[in-house]
């Protein structure tokens, strides 16, 4: 109930204008009952962050080994954070600021156990390789590239929502596609 409230608040006040004393009201438990699970709200956005990066990675994989399929992979990276728009508010729209002093130092980046899993990624973009069906290069700099597109994209459909940026299907589809076609191999 606790982390339900609290990506509820984040998704739509903001790190900024959330309080554990919000979060609490909103649960309907004491602070001092999040207190004992969560030494700070940085510690809690930590928790979420973790959670959702692990069943994003768990999608991922189980899509993968299905059908190992790179294009496929960045659709349905695409569609879990169009699926969710409130994780990918409270995730992307909160910049991370590690506190000095205390426990909550390091990025979440830096520190994250989930993360890893993004390197699925790099595996498919290895072994699309090693098929010969995309150009040779650093599958760690492909996958921010693929990041990147994605990630504009999902932006601007979650962020911007009342503009007309036509069918989001065709958008993310034509999107992936003008990726792949950037990295596969030119005669």
């Amino acid at each position: 109930m606790i982390l339900r409230a609290a990506r509820d608040l984040f998704a739509s006040e903001g790190y900024e204008g959330v309080s554990m004393r919000k979060v609490a009201e909103r649960a309907g438990c004491a602070p001092a009952t999040i207190y004992s699970f969560f030494s700070s709200k940085r510690r809690l956005l930590h928790q979420i962050w973790e959670e959702v990066f692990r069943e994003l990675t768990e999608a991922l994989r189980s899509s993968y080994e299905k059908d190992a399929d790179l294009e496929k992979l960045c659709v349905i990276y695409l569609d879990f954070w169009l699926n969710r728009p409130d994780d990918y508010r409270a995730i992307f729209l909160t910049q991370d600021r590690p506190l000095a002093g205390n426990e909550d130092t390091g990025y979440f980046v830096d520190n994250s156990q989930a993360l890893s899993g993004l390197d699925i990624f790099c595996v498919a973009l290895s072994e699309a390789q090693a098929r010969g069906e995309i150009q040779p290069g650093d599958p760690v700099e492909m996958r921010s590239v693929l990041f990147c597109a994605m990630h504009g994209v999902a932006l601007s459909l979650v962020t911007i929502p009342e503009y007309n940026w036509g069918d989001p299907t065709h958008l993310k589809v034509n999107t992936v596609r003008a990726l792949m076609r950037g990295i596969q191999l030119t005669d």
